[in-house]
């Protein structure tokens, strides 16, 4: 189940960067289910999310899904959701 949701999570992120997009929450409470009892989800909470280069907030991700280059405030792109991704899969 973990390696199914896992790939799904890849495929959401493989698209968001093909569009140039950063999520900048990615963690579990941001993934919901398409329908009960089955494999698929979706991404949610695109709330603090940003185009590549356009990057408004200098503090963010939940704390426990944090990359590095955010918590020191250094310039971040589409690794952080690669962090948190790893977070959350660890």
């Amino acid at each position: 189940m973990i390696r199914l949701f896992a790939v799904q999570i890849l495929n959401s992120l493989n698209f968001l960067r093909k569009e140039k997009i950063i999520h900048c929450d990615l963690k579990p409470e941001n993934l919901v289910m398409k329908n009960w009892g089955k494999s698929g989800i979706k991404l949610i909470d695109f709330g603090t999310s940003c185009f590549e280069g356009k990057q408004m907030y200098s503090y963010l991700q939940s704390r426990y899904y944090r990359a590095p280059e955010v918590f020191m405030q250094m310039p971040y792109s589409y690794p952080i959701d690669m962090w948190s991704f790893g977070c959350m899969m660890a």
